[in-house]
């Protein structure tokens, strides 16, 4: 493959097949169990007996087991149960160490219907997260890792367990005015986010390729966000956030003949620039109103231009990253990190700067967190199209 088609983004949030990530050691406690249980027994004065070990056996081999296994410690099981039954310490005649047998044998095949159970709802579960990775990656698709000269990297957790993309976006384009960037935030989280993301990610993929001016293409991009608000609200009158939908997002573009980046920031954290002189944080001279609130500032938006030679660094990142908390309630700064891991290449950053967010916060996230880290090679330093050698960092993050 070229690694201008290498890809970098989301990553599969399937999880693996039961028992697969478990200790091997925890596999063999239903066998393990049955030589015990008969130790014990024989141990136990009379009349005590821990025959109901072997129950727990057959328990944890529905759990850890496939079918043919647990119907295998089933009948271990059984001899074993039998074993005790015959060596019984219940007084002679009384029939109740047989009673137990029979019970405890019908406890123990019935722990075959629910290993079938598990191995179905297993597939089901399977089967669900392969449609929702494919939808999560329909919403906010993979970006590539090259765009001509420029290099690319994306870090993107979302705070809910539950999906892979939550209500932070990023989107990249190569089109005929350079490359161009977009990474948001919409307010709120979780999947009730998913159709504002959808909506702004959709718009801009195509946007970015027929509009001339950046200022003109945010314009754009508000039009569409406040359309998708209106018609969301109209299906949701009753919602009491039916009125208070919008997007904080950063647009920025690298132009193909020149060594700037532009960048239109409607409300969105301030990005950082790395250069040999250090880190640069990048707030917008005049803050704009976020997308979907575009009809409340009808002046011309402007955009701010900054050097940007190769080597340089850009960072664009959702408050996800600023605003994760450490266990003492300090916010987390990136500055620091970033020079450490200056001239690594955007892979490295952004890999670097995701394990320093789980060390501050304790892996515990707040809020979805999305970074984009950026650079720009000299000519002649990009991958050629046509090669089929893995790009330095091109791995998805």
């Amino acid at each position: 493959m070229s690694p201008h088609r290498l890809r970098t983004g989301l990553v599969s949030v399937r999880p693996s097949a039961v028992g697969a990530r478990l200790p091997w050691w925890v596999r063999l406690i239903p066998l393990v169990l049955i030589p015990v249980t008969v130790a014990v027994d024989f141990s136990l004065p009379q009349p005590w007996s821990a025959d109901v070990l072997l129950a727990l056996s057959s328990t944890a081999a529905a759990c850890l087991y496939s079918v043919p296994g647990i119907v295998l410690v089933a009948l271990l099981n059984s001899l074993a149960g039998l074993i005790l039954a015959v060596y019984s310490k219940q007084p002679a005649g009384t029939g109740h160490a047989w009673l137990d047998y029979g019970a405890l044998v019908v406890l123990f095949f019935a722990a075959v219907p629910l290993g079938m159970l598990r191995d179905r709802l297993r597939t089901h579960l399977q089967v669900a997260w392969e449609l929702a990775e494919a939808t999560q990656n329909a919403v906010l698709p993979p970006v590539r890792a090259w765009l001509g000269r420029v290099w690319i990297a994306v870090g993107y957790e979302a705070a809910s367990t539950a999906a892979a993309v939550g209500g932070d976006l990023y989107a990249a384009e190569l089109t005929p005015w350079g490359v161009r960037l977009l990474i948001g935030d919409v307010r709120g989280k979780g999947l009730d986010a998913i159709p504002g993301v959808a909506a702004l990610v959709g718009c801009f993929r195509e946007a970015a390729h027929h509009t001339e001016s950046l200022s003109m293409l945010a314009r754009h991009l508000d039009q569409a966000v406040t359309r998708e608000f209106m018609e969301l609200a109209e299906e949701a009158r009753d919602s009491p956030d039916s009125g208070e939908r919008f997007i904080t997002a950063a647009v920025a573009e690298i132009p193909a003949e020149g060594d700037v980046v532009r960048l239109i920031s409607r409300g969105h954290c301030p990005a950082f620039l790395v250069t040999p002189a250090g880190v640069v944080t990048w707030e917008p001279a005049v803050p704009g109103l976020p997308l979907g609130l575009g009809e409340l500032d009808p002046q011309e938006w402007e955009f701010e231009s900054r050097p940007f030679t190769e080597g340089d660094l850009l960072l664009l990142c959702t408050d996800g990253l600023l605003e994760a908390r450490s266990r003492d309630g300090v916010f987390y700064t990136p500055q620091t990190d970033l020079l450490a891991c200056r001239g690594q290449g955007p892979p490295a950053v952004v890999g670097h700067l995701v394990d320093a967010v789980h060390r501050h916060t304790g892996r515990v996230l707040k809020d979805d967190m999305s970074l984009m880290a950026v650079t720009v090679v000299r000519p002649g330093a990009e991958p050629e199209p046509g090669a089929t050698g893995p790009a330095r960092g091109s791995a998805r993050v």
